[in-house]
């Protein structure tokens, strides 16, 4: 999980627009991003909140400009990033329809859109990194717009004395989720194999982990 944030000079719109591969404006700045020349892109589609009607963000140049127009600070997150792997013992609807049942779990656990984007693996890399990208909107959305800022990106101590889970907890949780998930679609493909969101501490294996090659 990454924040896309103005303090490091990133935008909701550029991030949505590269991992999409399609041509946005920010209408913020002017600046086009154009990446519709990238190849890599499997497929691309925005979750909305169960029964939500908030139509409008299925648009995908309306949802992150209106993203973008929601946040009034130079430093302001406007984005947060799931990035998970996908199976690779999966066919291609078959890891589709693990990373959708995902991306609906976080827009109906958030009451966010999430703009997912899954990626082949790179020529020169490893065939097996098949992937996802999970764009979510750091507030509500609704019918006229964009709301309040979702749980997982308040502070502690606002969470806390409300009794809500920590955005570290959160976090686990959402990784914990997603392995629920891929393992469900794994079993019911007829594989044996299972995934653990779990660190090599927290499993008891005394050995380093070794650095994710892409």
């Amino acid at each position: 999980m990454q924040p896309i944030g103005r303090s490091s000079g990133r935008s909701g719109v550029a991030a949505a627009a590269y991992r999409t591969g399609e041509s946005l404006t920010n209408e913020r700045d002017g600046e086009t991003h154009d990446y519709t020349r990238r190849g890599g892109v499997a497929h691309t589609q925005i979750v909305l909140p169960a029964n939500s009607d908030a139509q409008w963000a299925m648009d995908r140049q309306a949802l992150w400009n209106t993203a973008e127009a929601a946040e009034k600070r130079k430093d302001a997150r406007v984005a947060r990033e799931f990035e998970i792997a996908l199976p690779h013992e999966l066919d291609p609807e078959q890891r589709q329809a693990a990373a959708q049942e995902f991306a609906q779990q976080l827009a109906d656990r958030y009451g966010v859109a999430v703009d997912m984007a899954i990626h082949e693996p790179h020529r020169e890399g490893d065939d097996r990194n098949h992937h996802a990208h999970l764009l979510m909107t750091t507030r509500l959305v609704h019918a006229d717009g964009l709301g309040e800022k979702t749980d997982i990106e308040r502070e502690n101590k606002w969470l806390m004395p409300r009794g809500l889970p920590t955005s570290h907890q959160q976090l686990k949780d959402a990784r914990a989720q997603w392995a629920d998930i891929a393992n469900a679609h794994l079993a019911r493909a007829g594989h044996q194999v299972q995934i653990d969101h779990r660190s090599h501490q927290a499993r008891g294996i005394d050995i380093a982990p070794t650095e994710h090659m892409g």
